[in-house]
């Protein structure tokens, strides 16, 4: 672990560091910030803004995220993959299909 990343962990907190050959084995912090740790903390209370009913936001006006736009060879691209999968899958259906009806071409 670098030297400065812990400086700056125990700067900011109360907690102290053991070293063991220069590595951080243990941390010694109180007893309030270890409880809150493993029980997951305080609860909070969270102010929302606005009408929220059966965890649905009320908001008017909501303006859908615009979908990324591709190039027109892109798409191209896509679209011939997709085709591509399609007829790979039907392929594969109709074999599967084959082996399903007659096994016995591949029996020796």
């Amino acid at each position: 672990m670098n030297i400065d990343e812990l400086k700056k962990l125990v700067k900011h907190s109360t907690a102290v560091l053991v070293l063991d050959n220069g590595e951080p084995s243990f941390a010694i912090l109180s007893y309030e910030m270890y409880k809150d740790l493993v029980l997951g903390g305080k609860e909070k209370e969270i102010k929302i803004n606005h009408t929220v009913t059966n965890g649905i936001s009320q908001k008017e006006n909501i303006i859908p995220p615009a979908k990324p736009t591709l190039p027109d060879n892109e798409l191209e691209i896509l679209e011939r993959i997709n085709k591509d999968i399609l007829a790979l899958q039907s392929e594969i259906e109709k074999e599967e299909k084959l082996v399903a009806v007659d096994p016995s071409p591949f029996v020796d």
